[in-house]
C-alpha cells in the first residue's frame, strides 16, 4: 500500500518519502511470502520501477521508536500510515515464550532475511489453517524438517487457505491433523518437547459456519521441537491510538476516503485499516488514497498511460474457467526455494488475458464512499 501510493503520487508530481523499518522494501511480500511462491527477482523489478519515479526511501526507521507521528505531520504536507498487519496473535498458553515456539510472521520474516534454520532430524508443527500457515508448513519442509504437521481445530473444508495451497502442502509431504485444539505445551528445561491437543467435534452452526467443541476424549500428544503459531495477524496500533488516532478492534479507523475527522492531511490504508487482506486490495486502496491526497493538496491530476485501450465490451466475453499455472513436481521443488510455478502455455495465457474487465480503470470502490467508477 505504501509503495503503491508513493508511486501514484510521484506520477502526479508530488515528492514522496517512504520510511521503512526493515533493511529492504517490500513488506509482507518480501518478508512474509516465501520465495517459492513469489520470486524476489520479480518483486525487485516492481520496486525498481517504483523507485525510478523518484521516491525517496529512509531505511531502518520506525515511527514511535525513531521519530513521532507529529514529526512527520510537521515536516510533510500529507502523511499516509501503511504499517500493515505485521504481528501475530498469541495462543494464550503457558510456555509460549519457550525455545522452539515462534510466531509465523517472525519465522517467515527470518527466512526472508536469510536466517534459514537447519531442521534436519527435527519434528515441526504449525497451528492454523490459513495461507500463512500453509506458507510456514511448506517452508519447514524446505528447511529439511523430518516431519511437518498442521494442527487445525476445524475441518479441512473450513480452512481459510486457498485450496491450491492446501493441496500443495499435502503433495509436499505435510500431515494435516484436523479437529485438534491446542490445550497446553510440553516444556522441558525451557525447550519445547511437544504440544497437547484436545480432540474436537463439529457442533452448532454459528454465522453460517459450523462451530466446534470438545468431544470429551482425552488430550493427545504431538511431539515437536519447533512450533509455528499461525492463528492470525495483528496490527501494531497501540502507538497510534495513544497519539489520538481512532482505533476500533485493533484496526485504524478512518473516514471513507482514508482520512480522519479533525486531522487534516493524515491518511491510513492497507491492512492496518482493512485488517489482513490481499496484496491486490492493498494496492487498490493505495490508488484511492493517492487520488484523495492529491485532491487534499489542491490538485486533480489524471493518470494516463498514453495508450488508447478500448472500453470493456461484455458482448465478446465468454464464460470460462480460470487457467491455472502448471507446477514443478513436488519431490523436486521441496529441495529448494525456487518458484513452484511454471510458465503458462500460449493458448492458456491468451484465454486468461481475454477475461480482463479493466479493473485498473473501474476498480476504485475500495473505500465505501470512495471513487466508484474510474480515475
Amino acid at each position: 500500500a505504501g509503495l503503491s501510493a508513493a508511486y501514484y503520487l510521484q506520477l502526479m508530481g508530488h515528492q514522496t518519502t517512504v520510511f521503512e523499518m526493515l533493511p529492504e522494501l517490500g513488506g509482507m511480500l518480501r518478508y512474509g511470502i516465501p520465495n517459492y511462491r513469489l520470486p524476489k527477482e520479480r518483486l525487485d523489478e516492481d520496486i525498481k520501477a517504483i523507485l525510478e519515479t523518484g521516491v525517496e526511501v529512509k531505511y531502518g526507521i520506525k515511527v514511535s521508536r525513531d521519530l513521532t507521528l507529529n514529526d512527520l505531520r510537521n515536516n510533510y504536507d500529507a502523511t499516509l500510515i501503511t504499517i500493515g498487519a505485521s504481528t501475530d496473535k498469541k495462543l494464550g498458553l503457558e510456555g509460549e515464550d519457550a525455545d522452539g515456539v515462534i510466531s509465523a510472521v517472525d519465522f517467515l520474516r527470518g527466512v526472508g532475511l536469510g536466517k534459514k534454520m537447519d531442521l534436519k532430524g527435527k519434528k515441526a508443527a504449525v497451528i492454523g489453517g490459513g495461507n500463512v500457515a500453509m506458507d510456514a508448513l511448506r517452508t519447514l519442509v524446505r528447511l529439511n524438517a523430518e516431519k511437518v504437521t498442521c494442527v487445525y481445530r476445524r475441518r479441512v473444508s473450513d480452512m481459510t487457505a486457498l485450496p491450491v495451497e492446501i493441496e500443495g502442502a499435502v503433495a509436499e509431504g505435510c500431515e494435516i491433523l484436523t479437529l485438534k485444539s491446542p490445550s497446553r505445551l510440553e516444556i522441558e528445561d525451557g525447550k519445547l518437547k511437544g504440544i497437547w491437543v484436545s480432540p474436537q467435534m463439529i457442533s452448532n452452526i454459528k454465522n453460517n459456519r459450523a462451530s466446534v467443541k470438545s468431544n470429551g476424549m482425552e488430550d493427545e500428544f504431538i511431539p515437536c521441537e519447533v512450533l509455528v503459531v499461525a492463528i492470525g495477524q495483528d496490527i501494531e496500533s497501540s502507538y497510534y491510538e495513544k497519539e489520538g488516532i481512532p482505533v476500533e478492534r485493533g484496526k485504524i479507523f478512518t473516514l471513507p476516503n482514508g482520512g480522519f475527522r479533525g486531522i487534516p492531511g493524515l491518511y491510513a490504508g492497507g491492512d492496518c485499516q482493512s485488517g489482513p487482506a490481499t496484496v491486490i486490495k492493498a494496492i487498490a486502496a493505495a490508488k484511492v488514497m493517492a487520488a484523495n491526497i492529491d485532491q487534499y493538496l489542491g490538485y486533480n491530476h489524471q493518470i494516463t498511460c498514453d495508450v488508447e485501450i478500448p472500453d470493456v465490451d461484455l458482448e465478446d466475453k465468454f464464460s470460462c474457467g480460470r487457467s491455472e499455472l502448471p507446477e514443478r513436481e513436488a519431490n523436486k521443488r521441496i529441495r529448494d526455494f525456487e518458484s513452484v510455478e511454471l510458465n503458462m502455455e500460449d493458448g492458456a495465457a491468451m484465454q486468461e488475458v481475454s477475461r480482463c474487465l479493466r479493473c485498473d480503470k473501474n476498480g476504485f470502490g475500495i473505500f465505501r464512499g470512495g471513487r466508484i467508477e474510474q480515475w
